[in-house]
């Protein structure tokens, strides 16, 4: 590092704490503006910490110039963690990135504009391209990392959703109740197709009672897969059970041709639950 490196080291240090300052100020006005998607809770004193940090070891790159991809994909992710541990959108992530860009570079060119050292322009030119070409960089994979966040997100959350929508209650070690509430359209009903066995064979169940008392409407596709359902369980060996269906099901069933008769049902769930138990 030169004599006008170390200077602008220097320099860039003692006007860490006004980055962090104007930056913050900038992320108040985004939220004010409702820029931001999700305003979330910005701890100031923390965030003003994270962000100095940042800037800091980004500089120190810049000066000697050996930032590669891996650098900037290291940055992004170390930036993407401070975004969403203060859950920042991705609209205020790229904008607060932006003005920090421009905050560095109104720095450097304070600096040229100050120090008394002979700097050439195409030191200042260097330092400039390493910038732009790493933030660049740093904003699309800090795009990248976010969106994969959000559909990780996104699927931990379908997941649940899923997992909630096919609810079976053990009712005792080998027996489980499916309580079907709201209208169920195709996807639903393959779901609960899908999930009822894999979760009926994780329970152990030898019996599992699929109570339709609260699906109020069932189309043909809907009814089929539902018994399909029953097929499938009675070839793996649970018996099943059917409760509470209305007779606006049953006429589906029947316009079907589904073949419900060695099927048990059942006009109310306790009525099966104290037949079986």
């Amino acid at each position: 590092m030169n004599k006008v490196e170390r200077r602008y080291v220097d320099f860039f240090q003692d006007h860490i704490g006004e980055i962090g300052e104007k930056w913050i100020a900038r992320l108040h006005l985004l939220v004010n503006e409702n820029e931001a998607t999700d305003t979330g809770v910005i701890d100031d004193a923390e965030l003003k910490r994270e962000i100095e940090a940042f800037c800091s070891d980004f500089v120190r790159q810049m000066i000697f110039l050996e930032s590669n991809e891996r650098d900037v994909m290291q940055w992004a992710s170390r930036i993407v963690e401070i975004f969403v541990n203060h859950t920042f959108s991705l609209q205020q992530s790229v904008a607060s990135l932006t003005y920090l860009r421009q905050i560095l570079w109104d720095i450097m060119v304070e600096f040229s504009q100050e120090t008394t050292e002979n700097i050439q322009a195409s030191q200042l030119a260097e330092w400039g391209s390493f910038m732009n070409k790493s933030f660049d960089l740093l904003l699309h994979k800090v795009t990248v990392y976010t969106n994969q966040l959000n559909e990780e997100r996104m699927n931990a959350q379908d997941t649940k959703i899923s997992e909630l929508s096919v609810p079976i209650i053990p009712l005792s070690k080998n027996v489980g109740v499916l309580p079907l509430i709201g209208t169920i359209d195709t996807y639903r009903a393959s779901l609960i197709q899908r999930r009822g066995i894999e979760k009926s064979a994780e329970l152990g169940l030898s019996h599992l009672v699929i109570d339709l008392s609260g699906v109020p409407i069932m189309d043909t596709m809907v009814a089929n897969e539902i018994f399909q359902l029953i097929k499938i369980l009675e070839l793996s060996g649970i018996d099943a059970t059917v409760t509470g269906i209305r007779p606006e099901i049953a006429q589906t069933t029947v316009s079907l041709g589904l073949d419900f008769d060695r099927v048990k049902t059942y006009a109310h769930l306790h009525q099966a639950i104290h037949e079986i138990l």
